[in-house]
């Protein structure tokens, strides 16, 4: 059977992060992610400056920072009528070469050291796939599965599944890690309860393709357009875009047309190809606790919150490193 000190039931971006951390420490782990690529799904599109302070810290902003947005585009955000209809005002915020200048001049201590950074979740987890890849002390293993796992007094073993195979295997640990997201299997194997409210609202996400910037940036680069019809976000400020409408009650989301949700919002038609589309359910939750014993949980496992401001993957990002230097050090 199989041993390794930590164990990561999860390989996003909180997952990878733990890894990456670990691994700068010198303590081996397993991360296992049921899915065989990275995420191809446009979850977030902010990452907040303390995490870029952290990600710093290990090594790993520079290579983000490759993948971003380019540091000269702003993070506004315009109000319009729609994108072929009206501009109504606009809320301007720096862009990061801005920021950057505004943390040299003001040297006192108030600023943090490194702006923000506007990159989908689609770009950031493969440079951290490649980190860890890169890491001797890290075994990825994209394509396993968590199934469950039984503590012991001072181990833990995990059941895990190849999925093309259907293969299962026993590892132990000493720590196993739950960043498996909201249906956590680690969280429900310990037997923790979700607490507050799910399932806030209900949206329809259309992420799709198209070069008409004509159309799409009409009045210069923003990177949220918000209209009474929903909000669209600038992905890459090229080619990728993002359209969220609301799901009202009366509306059944299986028979919405997302084609038609865009054209709407949009106020006219335009050619564009659809990448994803799917109906989505924010929620406002935490865990009754974040582990027991020599099981812990950390990211969306833990606590879900609406994705405005990108709470969800920052907070992960700083669990991962706050349990990674704890472990680390424990170990």
């Amino acid at each position: 059977m199989k041993s390794v000190p930590v164990l990561i039931a999860g390989g996003g971006p909180v997952g990878m992060t733990l890894a990456n951390v670990l691994a700068y420490f010198g303590i081996r782990s397993m991360l296992v992610e049921t899915n065989t690529t990275t995420t191809r799904h446009p979850k977030m599109d902010i990452t907040n400056s303390r995490s870029m302070e952290l990600f710093r810290r290990f090594g790993l902003s520079d290579a983000l920072r490759k993948v971003a947005v380019p540091e000269d585009h702003p993070f506004d955000v315009a109000w319009i009528t729609s994108l072929a209809g009206y501009e109504l005002h606009r809320f301007r915020y720096l862009t990061p070469s801005e920021f950057r200048k505004r943390i040299r001049v003001k040297n006192d201590g108030t600023q943090p050291l490194e702006p923000p950074m506007r990159v989908s979740q689609v770009e950031i987890e493969p440079v951290l796939k490649k980190a860890i890849d890169a890491r001797p002390e890290v075994e990825v293993r994209f394509g396993v599965a968590f199934e469950r796992f039984e503590e012991k007094n001072d181990h833990v073993v995990a059941v895990l599944r190849e999925q093309g195979s259907g293969a299962q295997e026993h590892v132990t640990c000493q720590y196993l890690i739950g960043c498996d997201g909201g249906s956590s299997r680690v969280r429900a194997g310990l037997g923790i309860q979700l607490e507050g409210q799910a399932r806030v609202g209900e949206l329809y996400m259309i992420h799709f393709r198209s070069t008409e910037r004509d159309l799409l940036q009409r009045w210069g680069v923003a990177w949220h357009y918000q209209s009474p019809l929903g909000t669209m976000i600038a992905q890459n400020d090229d080619d990728i875009w993002t359209v969220h409408v609301p799901v009202f009650p009366s509306q059944d989301s299986t028979k919405l047309d997302p084609r038609a949700l865009v054209e709407a919002y949009a106020g006219r038609s335009f050619p564009f190809e659809i990448l994803v589309a799917n109906a989505w359910t924010p929620h406002l939750l935490v865990a009754e606790s974040y582990g027991r014993g020599r099981v812990l949980l950390a990211g969306d496992s833990a606590h879900q919150f609406i994705p405005t401001g990108g709470y969800g993957m920052n907070s992960g990002v700083g669990d991962a490193i706050d349990l990674g230097w704890k472990l680390a050090a424990t170990l």
